[in-house]
């Protein structure tokens, strides 16, 4: 028989990827961390909270929402509230936001979809009623970190943007908010103008002129809508334009939030439903679209803005209601799939990481395409660093930690499109290791239109091993069911809970066996109906995403 060879056929098919896979940029990228603090008071990077507005489960919230909320561990939050609601309507959706308590974020509240003030009619009537319902929030219900309030979405009274010709009619409802907050006492400042796009960003400068002395901090929102997801263009010019908002918001001694920002807008209507949607769902480019808007968070924290919300947390149900849904959260919510996109794994390591209250310093590079911004944390020292490599190749960097230098090892974390962590369960990839500064410097390679964070916020204490598991079998609903308690830990970094199951009563902790991540101390397996007897193991997971055994 004839000798094939096959090697030229491999070569063929698969193409010169070895050779490919080791070029790397051949210019090494120095960049320094200077003493100038280009952003001295940074409250954090977050995102708009739908997730109490839709009727949510308990086992939704400790299973997904506040499971997923508290390992992202944002410490900014953008909220709606409604303006039919009264304190049975609040006592019935509030609940789903306590984990907001639990990691202390500042809460920011815009009443969405207000049909309820009518011009000429009802203006004190109203104040008072959304005054009062803020009261209860903030005083009897515990949320008393809402600090910030804007009286509309998007100057949007009825129809959306109608205040943007009606300006004078916004400053006058905004001042009988001033008066009835401050009548009694509440310490919840005001935003204006909450205006979306840039193009409406005049409203921000009106306002400042107009009505600062009833205005404790100014705000507007923008979506990427004219930029390729490629276009190294975009960072100079989102840049520019926030940093015109934190320079006249300075100028009036105030700050600055970014309170909606997201990718590129699409709709789309799929069996009769309008999708307003990021319009990289569902496609190739969704790995990479989080790259884009990590560049625009970036921005954001190195032109002086204060705090940012991505728009959203986690996508609307369907349909949200007959005719409407939105799709742009970082994780799916259809019926029985919340499922992670590829972005969780890029802004989740931006929410973790750079957390308020933070300053942010100046870095400085010999390639524009990298781009960095420099963190301190004011409560807990610990310094992040962000890196976006906008080259086509993995790039070689070398950072002098200069002003942000110390002895504690940065733990690494990467998200790279081309690679992407995935868990069913949300879970956060770790990390990819751990570096060393050598004579004050951070020397890495970044892999081509990544993001890396390099950070001292860790330790490496695992949590206690859970303690006290009970397996009960019963009937539930007509079904077999195993019915899952035990030991609540109580470290203070403690995050949530891993739930593994077996045939064999040796549980193999890895993740094909995983079945669930919960915040609760109970868990049931609805899956066990008609099956053979399992066995089961739960490990603690801390903030630092150490587990115990």
């Amino acid at each position: 028989m004839k000798t094939i060879r096959l090697l030229p056929l491999i070569v063929l098919l698969f193409g010169c990827t070895q050779n490919e896979s080791l070029k790397i940029n051949p210019d090494k990228v120095d960049a320094e961390i200077k003493t100038t603090v280009v952003n001295e008071n940074f409250g954090g990077v977050g995102f708009d909270v739908f997730d109490h507005m839709h009727k949510a489960s308990r086992w939704n919230y400790e299973q997904v929402f506040a499971k997923r909320w508290r390992e992202l561990n944002p410490s900014f939050a953008r909220v709606p509230d409604h303006c039919k609601w009264d304190f049975k309507q609040i006592d019935e959706v509030s609940w789903f936001l306590d984990v907001l308590k639990e990691t202390n974020a500042e809460i920011y509240v815009t009443t969405f979809s207000n049909n309820c003030l009518i011009k000429g009619k009802n203006e004190i009537e109203y104040v008072k009623h959304e005054v009062d319902n803020l009261e209860y929030l903030k005083k009897v219900k515990g949320f008393d970190r809402i600090t910030y309030y804007c009286m509309a979405n998007e100057l949007s009274l009825g129809q959306w943007a109608s205040m943007v010709k009606d300006l004078d009619f916004f400053k006058m409802v905004h001042g009988l908010f001033y008066n009835e907050l401050k009548s009694r006492g509440l310490d919840i400042e005001l935003l204006a103008s909450d205006a979306s796009p840039f193009e409406y960003w005049h409203t921000i400068e009106w306002a400042a002129n107009n009505m600062d002395s009833i205005t404790g901090i100014y705000g507007g929102h923008h979506y990427i809508n004219n930029y390729d997801i490629f276009d190294n263009t975009f960072y100079k010019y989102f840049y520019d334009k926030l940093k015109w908002g934190a320079d006249l918001s300075k100028s009036k001694n105030k700050r600055f939030i970014m309170g909606e920002f997201g990718a590129k807008q699409n709709s789309n209507i799929i069996d009769s439903v309008m999708h307003d949607a990021n319009m990289y769902n569902h496609v190739p480019l969704e790995k990479y679209m989080g790259i884009q808007v990590s560049e625009a968070i970036l921005a954001i924290i190195n032109s002086g803005v204060y705090a940012c919300g991505y728009w959203t947390f986690s996508d609307f149900p369907f349909p949200t209601t007959s005719h409407r849904t939105n799709k742009w959260g970082l994780y799916h919510w259809e019926i029985d799939n919340y499922t992670t996109k590829p972005s969780y794994y890029c802004l989740g390591l931006l929410t973790k990481f750079f957390r308020g209250p933070s300053e942010a310093y100046e870095v400085v590079s010999s390639d524009s395409l990298l781009r960095f911004t420099a963190l301190k944390n004011k409560e807990n020292g610990s310094i992040s660093v962000a890196v976006i490599n906008r080259n086509n190749l993995p790039t070689k960097v070398s950072i002098n930690m200069g002003a942000l230098t110390g002895d504690k090892s940065f733990r690494k974390y990467l998200y790279d499109p081309e690679n992407v962590p995935f868990n069913y369960f949300g879970d956060l990839q770790g990390p990819s290791g751990k570096i060393s500064l050598r004579n004050n410097k951070l020397n890495d390679v970044i892999p081509a239109q990544s993001l890396v964070v390099y950070t001292t916020c860790y330790d490496e204490d695992p949590p206690s091993n859970v303690k006290g598991l009970q397996v009960e079998n019963k009937k539930d609903e007509g079904r077999d069911r195993a019915f899952l308690t035990w030991e609540a830990n109580s470290e203070k970094d403690f995050c949530y809970y891993r739930i593994y199951r077996s045939e064999i009563p040796d549980v193999e902790i890895s993740g094909r066996k995983q079945i669930a991540s919960t915040i609760s101390n109970s868990f049931k397996d609805i899956s066990v109906h008609n099956m053979p007897q399992y066995y089961y193991k739960v490990v603690a997971v801390d903030q630092s995403g150490n587990a115990g055994r």
